[in-house]
């Protein structure tokens, strides 16, 4: 009797051991991305032959899952960046350890709530109105929005800290999300980042729309006085043999007084195992008391699809600033997600 009670509580224990597993899952996910071949950008300096990190994702890992708490969900996830080419860890010295996003939150019928650093919806809106995706050094749209070398017309970085944010459950086709960045600065409170974004998909078309106000983060001159709103629309349409995409969007700043302007037009041919892509984007600024300033930038290439996780690819980009010699990007590369 006593081996067979024994054997029972061990049975009890592993089934409930497999029933928390299946209900807390932690899964290790990321993408590695790296490229080697010629970077150029205009007014940039001389070209350099490189080894490069992230040319159509920004190479990151994570650790991510959910608990079902019972009519709603439990959700977390912790992802940060790293650089292929070197092993060093974040997209620059002085990223944190999880730059990508860290937030805990729940799910259920309601809606969605996160609360921490989180992917900052606009740039994923830009991502997905492009054929590049979320490539910042290849795709034209994002290069020319969120690059410091071309001139980033939009500033605030691509996640946001101190966040709480907000999305509804599906409205029919639509969905949209709320999002602040709560001003835990020297200057107070009232340097706080604001979101707010309706997404839109329904068979071939997919459309986003967002509008941010950012008063802290990456291209502000000063923390309490700098100020930038930008407002965006774009999106695709999905032909069946081609996909069309186009942007268009505008930032205005104060202090320094700057507003920018860029539309962005692309496509994506099936061909062989892989896609053709190619995009073109032009912004323009003006200041006071400065001439017009433009910048072209585009991009074509071809994407090879080895396997649903794996691709290669080849990417040609133009790029020149008014006043400035064209300069001329090449790459090669290799990307995997895990």
């Amino acid at each position: 009797m006593k081996r067979i009670g024994k054997a029972a509580v061990l049975a009890v224990t592993a089934v409930l051991a497999r029933g928390a597993c299946a209900q807390s899952a932690v899964q290790v996910y990321g993408v590695l991305d790296v490229w080697a071949g010629r970077s150029e950008t205009s007014a940039g300096g001389p070209a350099t032959t490189m080894v490069g990190n992230g040319g159509m994702q920004t190479s990151f890992w994570g650790l991510g899952g959910s608990e079902d708490l019972g009519g709603m969900k439990a959700i977390y996830a912790i992802e940060g960046y790293l650089q292929v080419d070197t092993g060093a860890a974040g997209r620059t010295p002085t990223d944190a350890m999880f730059a990508r996003n860290a937030f805990v939150g729940l799910q259920g019928a309601a809606g969605e709530i996160r609360l921490g650093r989180i992917l900052n919806p606009l740039f994923v809106a830009t991502a997905q109105a492009n054929p590049f995706g979320g490539s910042i050094r290849l795709a034209p749209l994002l290069a020319q929005i969120w690059s410091v070398p071309m001139g980033r017309a939009v500033a605030g970085d691509t996640s946001w800290d101190n966040v709480v944010a907000y999305t509804t459950p599906s409205m029919g086709r639509v969905k949209a999300t709320v999002m602040a960045g709560l001003g835990e600065t020297r200057a107070g409170t009232a340097t706080n980042n604001l979101n707010a974004t309706l997404t839109y998909g329904a068979g071939p078309v997919a459309a986003t729309v967002s509008v941010q106000r950012v008063r802290v983060g990456p291209g502000l001159a000063q923390i309490g006085r700098s100020e930038q709103k930008t407002y965006f629309a774009g999106g695709s349409y999905d032909l069946g043999g081609m996909k069309l995409y186009a942007s268009w969007d505008k930032a205005d700043g104060s202090a320094p007084d700057l507003a920018a302007k860029t539309w962005q037009a692309g496509a994506a041919l099936p061909a062989g195992r892989g896609n053709v892509l190619a995009s073109w984007a032009r912004t323009t600024t003006r200041s006071p008391g400065l001439p017009a300033g433009r910048r072209d930038t585009g991009a074509a290439g071809y994407d090879w699809l080895l396997s649903r996780r794996t691709d290669l690819y080849a990417v040609a980009q133009t790029d020149r600033l008014a006043g400035a010699d064209r300069a001329r990007t090449y790459a090669f590369g290799v990307r995997h997600r895990f």
